[in-house]
């Protein structure tokens, strides 16, 4: 790889060298694991990017269109908007618009006086080669974004054609209210040096951070202290950083002011489709974590990493003629519309490729995404039962790595020079974390991508990271929030409801802020009224069927055809009518902690569960029986009684050999009434069944079930003579219909 030779004073100051001690007394002891609690607040985000704290309310900009808000208060979680975006899709000539969408999002600081809230969106551009980004303001009104409201801030156009990537968005507002905006170089990553034309270009906005101070009545204006003057010949007066490739997430030290952001590097020996150069010349594809004190450029495409240089090229002539200085680098490409020479090229705080790095080790190998998070500072005067993070996670800079799946800590001195990388002390598995935040009490809020890629049925959550010592939530994730129970897990119906929280409004059973899936069935029984009318309601929305207090929101960005899907998947509901339904259920072996459920209550909600989610509606017991007693409060008579069970022989869940029903009228004394020996079909893969049985009408107030565990995996099976898993969904007495 090249390096230059040549020394010079830079704009950047003492990353490597510690210099400011840290005040006497100050705590150095994170707490344990267990005293950290991790909640999932919100989960099936479609695509989440990134979110925005205000108060009890987190808003969450989604990659298609939707604006998702989080009542941490309650629970729910809404959409307040759909926006129209270009997002992934086929041209009719090139694959547009890769990584498009809603980019980005930040509350105004004022927000409690003025509900602006900053959304930085891909408007669609129809069969054009460009479309534009824009930042803009929308009023957050009556739980909605009012998109009357909406105020073009700034506008970003970028090219769409041959499968550009690196678009960032990111949004973040800095002490003095300056709004920072994160732009991608826009490339087409087969081409040497193309972000010479963005990155590198004083005349361009793409592959650079921009900082604008919004205006009251609309407009900006440019803050002091930006790298170039207004009115300056080939420049824009709005950049503050330049030599970006795709800077993923910014954020601002409330104190200082300083800009933090993540930088996502290219392939090891990066240099696009040419052929000839020497990859010795070429240096690794470095992640970086920046720190910036004041305005400058940060080197790409021209120097990466630690200022390791990239060969100059001949285009015409075809061959390397040099290398970049990063004291004195040139853009002489004749793509270029800005000025020639560039500020002296700063290094980052933290560089890292996909081997081992030599200088940072504890960041591991592998796919490499930098993604930078807020530094944190200990507030004395929050009380400890508020759950933030105590002092010892006090001035240390959060930074996460959505392909490597960690979350980690940089501790600064007292001149902002970094001392030491430490793990974040929790032993919860992080999964492609895109966002980091705090909100005013100091717990971590980690936003997670889900499944990589552009589905939008990728799963998404939320989490919170509270420091508790109470010994009850500490230690264990709770899912705060309500599955979609009962639904076909695999429907896409199913899947656009949880992108579009209809979980928010609607339960399996009993009234939440709207009717339940059962009592919807019930009332809407004729197919041609399903098609007419409720579809209807949903795209249009309304209120008054179910009480005034239920108001249905409007979902006019559902295609009609969606809003079909979402019809026919409530009317998949599996639901059984039985006289079991809610009572108590006392177990007497434990589910396995893996798929505990909702305990004994899951056997007697009346929800059927689904072979192809496992995590929903089933109690899981590895090598061991079913033993459950329900009370059902007072002597009924019983006539009919059964249990639902599956088999998933891929995944070692076979169905009970032996099921034994027996009743009680005093809990004490009980008698067999029904026995089913169950021929266990090992050559089926995937097998749902409710193994039942008539018995003589007998007066009874319990009933106790006990279901064998087929015990081993048999000798055929890949993982033989593991201990086998019996999986239940319901036990059923008198059951009346499915549905």
């Amino acid at each position: 790889m090249i390096r230059s030779a040549l020394t010079g004073l830079t704009l950047f100051l003492g990353l490597n060298v510690s210099s400011g001690a840290k005040p006497p007394g100050a705590p150095t002891d994170l707490p344990p694991s267990k005293d950290l609690a991790v909640e999932t607040v919100a989960v099936d985000l479609s695509n989440p990017m990134e979110m925005s704290i205000a108060g009890d309310l987190v808003f969450i900009a989604e990659l298609h269109g939707n604006i998702k808000v989080v009542d941490l208060t309650t629970g729910v979680t809404r959409v307040a908007a759909h926006l129209e975006v270009d997002y992934r899709k086929k041209g009719p000539r090139w694959e547009w618009d890769v990584e498009s969408g809603v980019l980005g999002i930040a509350v105004d600081p004022d927000f409690e006086k003025n509900h602006w809230v900053y959304v930085c969106y891909t408007r669609p551009g129809g069969e054009s080669r460009i479309h534009q980004h824009v930042v803009s303001r929308f009023r957050y009104q009556g739980g909605l974004l009012n998109k009357a409201s909406e105020e073009v801030v700034l506008t970003i156009p970028a090219l769409r054609d041959q499968a550009r990537i690196h678009e960032a968005g990111s949004l973040a507002f800095g002490p003095d209210g300056s709004l920072y905006i994160s732009s991608g170089d826009n490339q087409d990553h087969t081409q040497y040096l193309y972000s010479a034309r963005t990155s590198t270009n004083s005349a361009d906005l793409k592959g650079k951070i921009l900082r604008i101070r919004p205006a009251a009545g609309g407009g900006y204006t440019i803050p002091p202290g930006n790298l170039f003057a207004v009115g300056q010949a080939d420049t824009r007066p709005e950049i503050y950083v330049m030599g970006c490739r795709n800077p993923f997430r910014l954020a601002v030290d409330p104190k200082t002011g300083f800009l933090y952001w993540g930088e996502n590097g290219p392939a090891d020996h990066y240099c696009g489709s040419l052929q000839n150069v020497d990859q010795a010349l070429l240096p690794l594809g470095y992640d970086e974590f920046n720190q910036a004190r004041q305005a400058g450029f940060f080197g790409w495409p021209f120097f990466i990493g630690p200022n390791e240089c990239y060969p100059t090229y001949d285009f015409a002539r075809g061959e390397v003629t040099g290398a970049f200085v990063p004291q004195q680098p040139i853009n002489d490409l004749k793509e270029n519309t800005g000025v020639r020479e560039l500020p002296p090229a700063q290094e980052p705080m933290i560089w890292y490729s996909h081997p081992s790095s030599p200088d940072f080790p504890s960041l591991g190998q592998g796919g490499a995404s930098a993604i930078a998070g807020p530094v944190f500072y200990h507030d004395e005067s929050v009380e400890s039962a508020a759950g933030g993070l105590p002092k010892a996670f006090d001035h240390h800079w959060f930074i996460a790595d959505y392909a490597r799946g960690w979350v980690k800590m940089v501790e600064l001195d007292d001149n902002e020079n970094r001392v030491a990388i430490k793990a974040f002390p929790s032993d919860y598995r992080f999964e492609t974390p895109i966002n980091l935040k705090f909100n005013r009490v100091g717990q971590l809020f980690v936003l997670q991508y889900g499944r990589g890629g552009w589905d939008a049925d990728n799963g998404g959550s939320l989490v919170r990271i509270s420091h508790r010592l109470d010994g009850g939530l500490a230690g264990h994730q709770v899912v705060a929030s309500r599955p979609l129970q009962g639904l076909p897990s695999d429907h896409p119906g199913t899947a656009l409801m949880r992108q579009n929280n209809c979980i928010a409004c609607h339960a399996t059973t009993g009234e939440l802020l709207g009717p339940s899936f059962e009592m919807i069935t019930e009332k809407y029984p004729d197919p041609a009224t399903r098609e007419a009318y409720l579809q209807d309601r949903i795209r249009r929305g309304g209120k008054g069927v179910w009480g005034e207090l239920h108001q249905m929101p409007p979902h006019p960005h559902l295609k009609k055809e969606q809003v079909a899907q979402i019809v026919e998947a409530i009317f998949a509901l599996r639901l059984v009518r039985h006289e079991a339904r809610g009572h108590s259920v006392s177990l007497g072996t434990p589910p396995s902690p893996r798929y505990p459920g909702s305990g004994g209550a899951e056997l007697v909600d009346g929800v059927s569960g689904d072979a192809n989610d496992l995590r929903n509606d089933w109690l899981g017991f590895e090598g061991e029986d079913l033993m459950a007693t329900i009370d059902l409060g007072e002597p009924i008579s019983i006539n009919e009684v059964g249990l639902a069970t599956c088999q998933v022989t891929k995944a070692g869940i076979f169905l009970p050999p032996t099921v034994v029903f027996e009743t009680s009228s005093d809990g004490e004394i009980y008698q067999e009434v029904a026995r089913i020996e169950n021929d266990v079909p090992l050559d089926k893969p995937i097998t749902l069944a409710t193994l039942a049985a008539r018995i003589d009408p007998v007066q009874a107030r319990y009933l106790r079930v006990r279901a064998r565990n087929l015990g081993s995996i048999p000798d055929w099976h890949p993982a033989k003579g593991r201990e086998a898993w019996l999986f239940v969904s319901e036990i059923l007495v008198n059951p009346r219909h499915w549905k």
